[in-house]
């Protein structure tokens, strides 16, 4: 930790974080380069009838794929109403919970642990940040968790004071990714704007220092090849140049969604199941076709008694209509006139149609339930088809073995803990007056272990290592007690060499080793070392020794 010295906070911070630069102003950089247009807040687009037709020519065509918006803006509108599907909203609440789980005693998701378990001052002072921050940090983490896998990004506000550190954090509409631009000069972190960053006193628009919002970002992402940064002056943006004397340009790194590319597949599994649904609707209709003879009636005795049928199912049809809105149910059999000249007189046929549900082959739902879920790093059995499960991959076996939920887990736990170090700078900067360096730290954020594919995997190299070693040792072990195989360089060669891949001066070694010690004699093992006296003995010894001499 840097010593304590006279500086402010603010100053600390400034010093700690080399991409700021007093200098900077509003009015010398971009607004955004995300653009802030009016973008389309409805998924899928509706087809309106200009000419008044009554007819569409929508189902004529079939696009063959379906692509996000390059616009920031415009995807974030998307994956807003993508994350209200209960499908990706329950896919993205396993992830969140995963990775953050709880521990079962304090209730945190994450604990500071000294990296020297016997360092008191670190242990005392980590104890202390718990204190003071930990329990608003472990509340608000897994909701920042969830904005982050949606957006791709999550924005924190921290307020604090002199000696006091951070007193509240702030994450709401004001700091939702949609309204913050994010600045960097030289790949560091230099400034923000956005709609609610102004100047109290003026209400002008100003650049807010890079400690006064944090960033929970998941930690990966593709610069846009079409979306070149828009750079101020009349000097070229040069990779060779001092980055200190760069301008403010916009940064492309917003983290990359959860659902990034997931759209595709989650419009087609909604049109799957609108189809679905449609036919449902269908079959559960019945149209009833009435035929009325008027053949052998003149048209005025005709028309009579078509209109007196007709008012007579109208009025059974308005009365199942008034007692159905007051049972709230839907009238499902429909009544059609159609007036024929066939031969009898004051005739009426009725014929019933019905719309099977045909509903058994739906492979195509389900191959875009597949695809969807693979995009999000999840199985379909846990998002509510229980029934494919299989192979003893249920109640949730399958999220602690996949490596792509781990994969998840990871980047997840990845963001929160540049999120929680940066905090804790801020917390520091201002408490103690001084904070730790990126790479001196003498604590580490510790999560809540989970059996993800990673730990198994962990777990797996571990115990193969301890075989290796075991391996190693009986080879050693036999060979020491073989005077013949000890003395053969070639044997040492052969079996550590090509057999167990070891390098030739481990080989040297151990064999010089093995040369210079004195063998063991099994023979020996209890018998004393060296030159033992008549007063080095015990009572018993010397009984011992004189009933062998004597032959007892």
């Amino acid at each position: 930790m840097k010593k304590p010295s006279k500086m402010s906070p603010v100053n600390i911070l400034r010093r700690m974080m080399g991409g700021h630069d007093d200098g900077d102003n509003i009015s010398n950089v971009i607004a955004t380069g995300g653009g802030r247009n009016v973008v389309s807040r409805t998924l899928m687009p509706t087809v309106i009838d200009d000419q008044g037709t009554g007819l569409s020519s929508a189902g004529d065509t079939v696009s063959a794929g379906t692509t996000l918006p390059t616009d920031r803006l415009a995807r974030y509108a998307l994956f807003d109403q993508m994350s209200r599907s209960p499908t990706l909203s329950a896919a993205l609440n396993i992830h969140v919970s995963h990775a953050l789980a709880q521990d079962k005693k304090s209730g945190m998701c994450f604990n500071l642990a000294p990296l020297d378990p016997g360092d008191k001052e670190t242990s005392n002072r980590c104890s202390e940040i718990i204190n003071d921050i930990g329990e608003m940090l472990n509340t608000g983490l897994p909701s920042w968790a969830l904005n982050m896998a949606i957006f791709g990004v999550s924005y924190i506000r921290p307020y604090a004071q002199d000696r006091k550190g951070i007193t509240s954090l702030e994450s709401s509409y004001y700091t939702l990714p949609h309204l913050i631009t994010e600045y960097e000069r030289g790949g560091e972190l230099a400034a923000f704007s956005g709609d609610y960053f102004v100047d109290p006193t003026t209400n002008q628009r100003v650049l807010a220092k890079p400690w006064e919002l944090v960033s929970m970002k998941v930690p990966y992402w593709t610069p846009d090849i079409n979306n070149r940064p828009m750079n101020t002056g009349t000097m070229g943006y040069s990779l060779l140049g001092d980055p200190s004397q760069r301008a403010l340009i916009e940064t492309q790194n917003y983290g990359t969604s959860f659902l990034e590319y997931s759209y595709e597949s989650f419009v087609n599994l909604c049109d799957a199941l609108r189809a679905l649904k449609a036919t449902r609707n269908n079959a559960a209709k019945i149209d009833r076709l009435i035929a009325i003879t008027t053949s052998n009636l003149d048209p005025v005795n005709a028309a009579a008694y078509t209109r007196n049928v007709g008012q007579s199912l109208k009025r059974s049809s308005e009365e199942i209509s008034r007692n159905s809105r007051n049972s709230n149910v839907m009238p499902t059999v429909y009544n059609h006139l159609i007036p024929i000249m066939g031969d009898g007189k004051g005739g009426i046929t009725m014929d019933t149609q019905l719309i099977p549900a045909d509903i058994n082959g739906i492979e195509d739902v389900m191959f875009h339930l597949r695809q969807l879920c693979s995009t999000v790093g999840t199985d379909s059995t846990m998002l509510g088809w229980a029934d494919q499960m299989a192979g003893g991959l249920g109640e949730g076996g399958w999220q602690q073995t996949a490596i792509q939920s781990a994969q998840r887990s990871f980047w997840i736990r990845q963001a929160a803990s540049t999120f929680l170090y940066r905090t804790i700078d801020i917390h520091c900067a201002y408490k103690y007056g001084k904070v730790y360096q990126q790479n001196q730290r003498p604590f580490r954020i510790e999560f809540n272990s989970v059996n993800t594919a990673l730990q198994a995997e962990a777990n797996r190299e571990q115990e193969s290592r301890a075989n290796y070693v075991s391996v190693v040792v009986s080879i050693l072990d036999a060979i020491q007690n073989n005077a013949r195989m000890a003395g053969s360089p070639a044997l040492m060669n052969l079996l550590f060499g090509e057999m167990l891949q070891m390098n030739n001066d481990t080989i040297s070694k151990i064999y010089s080793e093995l040369a210079n010690s004195e063998p063991d004699d099994p023979m020996m093992e209890s018998a004393r070392r060296g030159n033992v006296g008549l007063n080095d003995l015990s009572r018993d010894d010397l009984l011992t020794v004189f009933r062998s001499v004597m032959g007892e």
